[in-house]
């Protein structure tokens, strides 16, 4: 199990109400997607990683830590088949394989509070993760856009 950001291990991946969380030994903490990232990649753009953004946005984008990647017997059995991982530049602060789920890399925000209400969610931008969520249209799959 792999420590991240001054948070202690993830033990797993839980549902709960049709939300995703993460369990460490302090409690859950909601996970969260980069709501943007579908029409980035349906209209042909790429999103950079955090370290690429422009310093003046640095410090709103690394409050939300790239969940490091866990193995089958960590995620939920009945949603096991929807997780993934996703390898990140290896120029970043955070060059660990991510975890994904239905394709949507997965994040946490570093404000939460072990078993409290995402505070995380930037309405447009950040959402907390939801089972039922689309997949994410894979990357060179363009179906809208200029």
């Amino acid at each position: 199990m792999m420590s991240f950001a001054g948070r202690s291990a993830l033990l797993s991946i839980e549902e709960a109400d049709g939300q995703l969380f993460g369990t460490d030994a302090h409690g859950w903490w909601p996970l969260y997607r980069y709501a943007p990232l579908q029409a980035a990649i349906l209209s042909g753009q790429d999103v950079p990683y955090a370290h690429l953004w422009p310093e003046h946005l640095k410090l709103f984008i690394y409050k939300y830590l790239p969940v490091p990647m866990l193995i089958p017997e960590q995620l939920p059995p009945a949603l096991a088949e929807r997780f993934g991982a996703v390898t990140r530049s290896r120029g970043g602060l955070r060059p660990w394989i991510q975890a994904t789920y239905q394709g949507w890399p997965l994040y946490m925000y570093d404000q939460d509070k072990a078993g409290s209400p995402a505070q995380g969610v930037v309405l447009t931008l950040f959402s907390a993760l939801d089972t039922g969520v689309q997949s994410l249209a894979p990357p060179g799959e363009r179906r809208c856009g200029p």
